[in-house]
């Protein structure tokens, strides 16, 4: 599995040294597997658009467009 998109800001061992979580500015939080190097989960907050399709939106300028994906908006091209 593909690590963090964006810059690790914070990584945190199990009391065993087993297992590693690590959040990220991707506003992703990965726990990995120390042994094997694989991240069994990713935990991510719902974002206010998440999934909001904008496909065809009209009025929306470039940088509304932009504003609206980053916060979870799709388009469909």
């Amino acid at each position: 599995m593909i690590g963090h998109q964006g810059t690790v800001w914070s990584v945190a061992f199990t009391p065993d040294g087993q297992m590693l979580t690590s959040g990220s500015e991707d506003e992703t939080i990965r726990l990995w597997q120390v042994e094997t190097g694989e991240c069994l989960q990713l935990l991510r907050s719902d974002r206010p658009y998440e999934g909001m399709n904008i496909t065809g939106a009209i009025g929306l300028t470039s940088a509304q467009k932009a504003t609206l994906k980053a916060l979870g908006a799709v388009e469909m091209e």
